[in-house]
């Protein structure tokens, strides 16, 4: 999370704290946690608040914002890979980032070719210091080598990706900037791009800019992008919009999800929505699913702890519903990261805070499910962190593990204090 946005959240938290305390909790659900990995810190790596991804074997591989073994006592963060035998998880730091020209501080999710390739996003670092796009490959003999891609100016190029990077069919990149762009948006830093980065010959890749935004249509786009079935691109932006109700520095608004739709070449942005507070406010990440987007803000709706939203866009319109907002006490709050889908239409999601008293009295975070009862929505805490060994404040969307179970990273907590890769088995 920025500083603008843990400035906004003690604000917040200040003025509601007392009255929420007291809101009927959620129903719980009983889970089992087992932590697969407590970081360690330093040449470890520390602090992972990235998702996870799985190759076909069930390796995962994730990222640590801090530690390594380059930039002091903090470090500039590593990528790690985790490898399962029957019983045990191996694990081991695959590469040190030194906060150079090959970057530092990895915020965002990887991805992964069929090459078993994986590709990235440093918000900091790069030939410019404005962060880069970067490959990092195996070879035979088990390194992994790193490649940069692109390193961003942050003029109309961009500059200070957070959101990660997905790949097409061709092998195309695409991803967002949240600065950067039209220079003369959100006080002259920019309010961030939508760029494509497509491989050439003797392995070098172009940069091109698909949409750099204004003010009005979102601004600090700091999520991933997610493709529908027909190549159109969706995604949120942390503010910006038509709202008056987030005042802020470098951009205001409550944050937009939009669209960016192909056609002959040109690409179309379209905002669906903007958030304007009691709908939610700073979303933080969207999946498509049957033909709808769902997504999480971090603050905003009934109770001013955040929400999950369902939206549908159709040629006959557009329809936005918050489908739950989060409350306080042994609820979730303020949720980070995208939904997760079941196979059985449920959802699923982590939150950053509640859960229990601990943390400052915050909570250390929970992950909470959503289930369809016919008409609405009935929501679960699956499981509550308690900011000792188990961990807390998970950041991260969770995946599936190959039993079934639910995968993900908690940025503090642990054994070490450092953070924690978590598997969650739901036993109903």
């Amino acid at each position: 999370m920025n500083l603008r946005a843990q400035i906004w959240t003690i604000t917040r938290r200040f003025l509601v704290f007392l009255f929420f305390c007291f809101l009927p909790t959620a129903l719980a659900s009983a889970s089992d946690e087992t932590v697969i990995y407590s970081f360690a810190g330093g040449g470890n790596g520390s602090y992972p608040n990235t998702p996870l991804i799985s190759d076909s074997t069930g390796n995962l591989y994730g990222a640590t914002q801090a530690g390594g073994e380059f930039g002091g006592s903090y470090g500039n963060g590593t990528i790690f890979e985790l490898v399962k035998s029957k019983t045990s998880w191996t694990y081991e730091v695959i590469y040190n980032f030194t906060g150079n020209a090959d970057g530092g501080s990895v915020n965002a999710p990887l991805a992964l070719d069929s090459q078993g390739n994986l590709y990235g996003v440093c918000s900091t670092g790069g030939d410019n210091y404005k962060g880069n796009v970067f490959e990092l490959s195996p070879s035979q003999e088990g390194d992994w080598t790193l490649t940069v891609l692109y390193s961003f100016s942050s003029g109309s190029d961009g500059g200070y990706p957070e959101g990660g990077v997905i790949l097409d069919k061709a092998g195309n990149l695409y991803g967002t900037t949240s600065y950067g762009g039209l220079l003369s948006q959100c006080s002259g830093a920019g309010c961030g791009v939508v760029f494509e980065l497509s491989p050439g010959l003797g392995g070098s890749w172009t940069e091109s800019v698909l949409h750099s935004f204004t003010e009005a249509e979102g601004a600090l786009p700091e999520s991933g992008l997610v493709f529908d079935t027909k190549g159109v691109l969706y995604g949120v932006t942390l503010a910006g919009g038509t709202s008056t109700h987030c005042q802020g520095s470098p951009a205001n608004g409550c944050g937009a999800v939009f669209r960016l739709a192909p056609s002959g070449g040109v690409w179309t942005e379209t905002t669906l929505h903007s958030f304007d507070v009691a709908d939610g406010a700073m979303p933080q990440g969207i999946s498509y699913h049957g033909g709808k987007l769902y997504g999480t803000t971090f603050i905003g709706g009934s109770y001013s702890w955040g929400t999950v939203f369902e939206l549908t866009a159709k040629k006959s319109g557009i329809t936005f519903g918050v489908i739950h907002s989060f409350g306080s006490g042994a609820d979730a709050t303020e949720p980070t990261g995208a939904i997760f889908f079941g196979k059985k239409g449920n959802l699923y999601g982590s939150a950053s805070h509640g859960g229990n008293a601990e943390c400052n009295g915050y909570g250390c975070g929970a992950i909470f499910e959503l289930t369809p009862n016919g008409g609405g929505w009935t929501e679960s805490i699956l499981y509550q962190f308690t900011g000792g060994n188990d961990g807390a404040e998970p950041f991260s969307t969770l995946i599936r593990g190959k039993k079934g179970n639910l995968l993900g990273t908690a940025v503090a907590g642990g054994a070490n204090g450092y953070g924690v890769v978590f598997e969650l088995l739901q036993s109903n």
